[in-house]
């Protein structure tokens, strides 16, 4: 009854530190991938939507390239807002269940390891080895990456199901037949596919305990034919594996673009990638939300060398240990830590690593750690059951060592509070992580702390040139600096680089409201509905701009009618801020040039024909004017931007015609069509594409500049036209078909 006690204390022991470690993680927010499957998903925000969950992998995610089929994921965040009871997402409603769900992963996995240990050597010590690995496990601080990062509930949940259906299948031999360990499995996978690889974990436990066949003995005659044996008997759970992902593949939206380029040099990064992860279980003092890794392309680096070496041992030591029994544990947990990461390790994702794979992987660590401890524990089992200072030693150095993972959970926590302290430990551990230096940007944009946000977005632009989140966020950035020809160039150059992102017209749009230009906003609103029709920014932005956009259309007659009964210089100046804001920029001169008849030295009419000169092409006019301006004023400030951007824009051109006076070939014409495009100059962008196209008529870029710059005039025909080309020289050319797509809409929604 003592020893009970003894046991039962250290078990509410446990549970307590696993308490206080994630006792401060409740308000952290929402990061990453959270963003476009909770914030901006209207998909979840209500529960008559799960039955389309299962049939519609768009409600997935607002993101169309990320619309994978997770259906059981979807309903687990749809839940959890409906239990928040708010309009906008609760954290502290996800954090709460995804760790009432940790705890109970936790609790399963205790039963798990004395199930291992005592199949393998049984000893009254099993429960508090077993005891001791569910602790160590739930308390491991690179497991706080995962409780943290809300989307990867997909992660602990699909591996409770894993853990479950394996004590179904080990605790209750007698439903076997019935399959009822399947039921799990299903669940698991409709929150994440690598729930499937309980199939070939089941085979190897079998092949080990059931059949006794050490690893080398697996490819035997005999081996082999008790493998074959094992599978028969496993063989609904392989053919369901096998339906679930051909069912995953086919439920995929169109949209869906899997992330990662050379499998090639992805795989080759992989190994030392592992010697990363294990040494971050040994001491994870190197854990970061997102890395700067970069895949390798030299099979003879020393870091695939040093992780093919390192990968061979781990083998080496699971093959021995399958020789003897008492030892299995260690096999089957080194066995289960390589399968588990087998799938990251061969399908090129994004990252190259991402610290909160190691969910589901770091069990097996733990089932070779804790058995291995305590083997350890046995070899000296009279020393510590005699002597008091070795049996303190046994119970105090084990709760020393989950007490240090709890403290640095705890720590952990700490990191994931917010942006800014996620992005700086980000930036602080990957100096070269393009995207860290972005998000990080974007805290000091949040605290108002502009020329820092600069440059820090300044010095992703290096590292991601043509990652497009970069240029929304530096529209967003300029817009407020009071740079609104900068921040509208960055939106565009924004939807240019990836047409097919939603996020690039609702922060366009969001900013065309700003300005007061209600219909083109109404038009990119309408346009990101198209291209994410779940997207819950763009649909609340389209509602509003309904109205407002109506509005607008009265407000310019009303202007227009104003000015004709009382042509006044204020009246001529409202109405051409009007034409400006609507993109009429001859008619916004027209009405600045009825003010200068009016009043001569009209500052604000030479200030509008200069910036409407500018949109139009015509520097010279606009220096013109920008000059007259300032012989009025010289400290009228927006003048003297108008003129620097029209004599900044000037020289580009200029650069850009002696180049192509210098050297006439395809890429200076591919060259001269982007400047005109940044420009806003899309027309001229077409025309300097088609010379590009009539010196190479297999251009993928002439093609992609045509298609493009139709599309921001809405000649979609054109634009078609032009994609459909470009697509027959180069059908994988991903920036064109997300230009074509685009296009294709645009005629359909006209």
């Amino acid at each position: 009854m003592q020893k009970q006690l003894k046991f039962y204390v250290l078990a509410v022991f446990a549970l307590i530190l696993l308490i206080g470690a994630y006792s401060n993680h409740y308000e952290n927010g929402f990061q990453f991938d959270d963003a476009h499957t909770i914030l901006n998903n209207e998909a979840i925000k209500s529960l008559k939507n799960i039955p389309t969950f299962f049939t519609d992998a768009s409600t997935t995610s607002s993101l169309p390239a990320n619309q994978i089929y997770r259906p059981g994921l979807t309903t687990l965040n749809a839940i959890d807002f409906w239990l928040g009871g708010e309009p906008n997402p609760i954290p502290k409603v996800y954090h709460r269940s995804i760790f009432i769900f940790y705890i109970l992963l936790g609790v399963l996995l205790y039963f798990l390891f004395v199930k291992l240990f005592n199949d393998s050597f049984e000893h009254k010590w099993n429960k508090y080895f077993a005891l001791f690995g569910a602790t160590f496990y739930s308390l491991h601080t690179a497991n706080a990456e995962t409780v943290n990062y809300v989307i990867a509930r997909s992660d602990s949940f699909s591996t409770l199901m894993i853990v479950l259906s394996l004590l179904i299948y080990l605790y209750k031999p007698v439903w076997r037949n019935k399959l009822i360990y399947l039921i799990p499995v299903v669940i698991g996978f409709f929150v994440k596919e690598p729930t499937i690889m309980i199939a070939p974990l089941l085979l190897i436990y079998a092949l080990l305990y059931f059949k006794n066949l050490s690893i080398l003995k697996w490819f035997s005659l005999n081996g082999i034919k008790e493998s074959f044996n094992s599978l028969i008997t496993l063989l609904p759970l392989f053919i369901l594996a096998v339906l679930l992902f051909m069912l995953s593949k086919s439920m995929a939206s169109e949209t869906f673009i899997p992330g990662g380029g050379s499998r090639y040099e992805y795989i080759l990064s992989q190994p030392f990638v592992i010697v990363h992860y294990f040494n971050n279980f040994l001491i994870p003092l190197n854990l970061s939300a997102d890395t700067d890794w970069l895949p390798i392309s030299n099979i003879f680096d020393d870091r695939v060398i040093t992780g093919s070496i390192f990968i061979l041992g781990l083998i080496a030591t699971a093959v021995y240990c399958s020789t003897k029994r008492i030892l299995y544990p260690i096999a089957f947990g080194i066995c289960w830590f390589l399968l588990a990461l087998l799938p990251t390790s061969i399908i090129p994702l994004s990252e190259v690593l991402n610290d909160h794979r190691t969910f589901f992987p770091y069990i097996g660590l733990v089932i070779s750690t804790a058995w291995l401890l305590g083997l350890i524990a046995i070899r000296f089992q009279e020393r510590i059951e005699t002597k008091i200072q070795i049996k303190f030693l046994f119970f105090a150095l084990p709760i020393l060592l989950v007490s240090a993972h709890a403290y640095g959970t705890h720590e952990r926590n700490k990191v994931w509070l917010n942006g800014e302290t996620l992005w700086l430990d980000v930036i602080q551990k990957s100096p070269n992580n393009g995207r860290g230096l972005m998000n990080y940007g974007l805290a000091m944009m949040g605290k108002k702390d502009y020329p820092a946000a600069l440059n820090y977005f300044e010095r992703a632009l290096k590292i991601l040139p043509n990652y497009s989140y970069l240029y929304v966020n530096m529209g967003v950035l300029k817009s407020a600096m009071g740079n609104q020809q900068e921040a509208e160039a960055n939106f565009k150059q924004a939807q240019f680089l990836n047409p097919g992102n939603p996020e690039c017209y609702y922060f366009y749009a969001n900013w065309l409201r700003s300005q007061g230009k209600f219909k083109e906003a109404l038009e990119q609103a309408t346009q990101g509905l198209k291209v994410s029709p779940g997207h819950s920014g763009n649909k609340l932005l389209y509602n509003d701009l309904m109205l407002l956009a109506a509005n607008e259309s009265n407000q310019i007659q009303i202007a227009e009618q104003v000015a004709k009964d009382k042509p006044t210089v204020d009246n001529y100046i409202a109405l051409s801020l009007l034409y400006y804001q609507k993109q009429q920029y001859q008619k916004c001169i027209d009405a600045s040039t009825e003010a200068i008849k009016l009043k001569a030295d009209c500052i604000e009419a030479y200030n509008n024909i200069c910036s409407a000169q500018n949109l139009l092409g015509n520097y010279d006019e606009a220096v013109k004017a920008g000059e007259q301006a300032l012989k009025i004023d010289p400290n009228y400030q927006l003048a003297k931007n108008n003129l620097a951007d029209g004599l900044a824009r000037k020289e580009k051109e200029k650069n850009a015609l002696a180049l192509i006076q210098k050297d006439p070939s395809e890429a200076s014409y591919i060259n001269l069509s982007l400047e005109y495009y940044n420009l806003g100059q899309f027309q001229k962008c077409a025309d300097a594409a088609e010379q590009a196209v009539k010196i190479n008529p297999n251009s993928e870029s002439g093609y992609n500049n045509i298609c493009s710059a139709y599309n921001m005039l809405k000649l979609w025909d054109k634009a078609i036209e032009a994609g459909e080309k470009g697509l027959k020289i180069n059908p994988n050319n991903q920036l064109l078909r997300n230009n074509l797509e685009v296009s294709r809409r645009g005629k359909a929604g006209n």
